[in-house]
């Protein structure tokens, strides 16, 4: 489990450590007159992002399981003791949730061992997701190395006031 945590520890890092600092550091940095526009490009940049990371976990895991679930699981029943007959009645019950009663020939170590093979497959497919995530953390790592420090920006200057400021309106733009 020193694997899984590591990797998950890695994971966090280099996943929260760029969102959280990135609405402060474009606020920061960017042009008092661009400040709503960059704000707006971050936030809908880390949206896009997430939306199509989620998209290739998905289809790592999909494809994952498409290729090892079946073989897995039925192999797993199939050595515990269950008729290759009815391997397709095990599958189909799995796959809706319902119907384990009626698989000929299934018992309860039959179908604990097919649970078992199902867990472990899915369990390898996040695994492999989570796995592929790996090198863009390396990345987002180093880039929070090389980010500049704000600090010296982090003062109590509001940057545009809410209420309606005379001596504002009356500067030249």
């Amino acid at each position: 489990m020193i694997h899984g945590n590591l990797l998950t520890e890695t994971a966090g890092i280099g996943q929260s450590g760029p969102l959280t600092l990135l609405v402060a550091l474009v606020q920061f940095t960017s042009p008092h007159a661009y400040l709503s526009t960059a704000t707006g490009l971050a936030f809908s940049a880390r949206a896009i992002g997430g939306a199509f990371g989620s998209a290739v976990l998905d289809s790592i895991i999909n494809s994952k399981l498409r290729s090892s679930y079946a073989p897995a699981v039925s192999g797993a029943a199939i050595k515990a003791g269950l008729p290759s007959s009815s391997v397709p009645a095990l599958l189909a019950a799995f796959a809706s949730g319902t119907g384990f009663s009626d698989i000929p020939g299934a018992s309860p170590a039959i179908l604990g061992a097919a649970t078992s093979a199902s867990q472990e497959t899915y369990a390898a497919a996040y695994r492999l997701a989570w796995a592929s995530i790996i090198p863009f953390v390396v990345l987002a790592i180093v880039a929070i190395i090389f980010l500049k420090g704000v600090k010296e920006l982090m003062t109590e200057h509001v940057e545009a006031t809410v209420e309606k400021d005379e001596q504002v309106e009356k500067l030249p733009v």
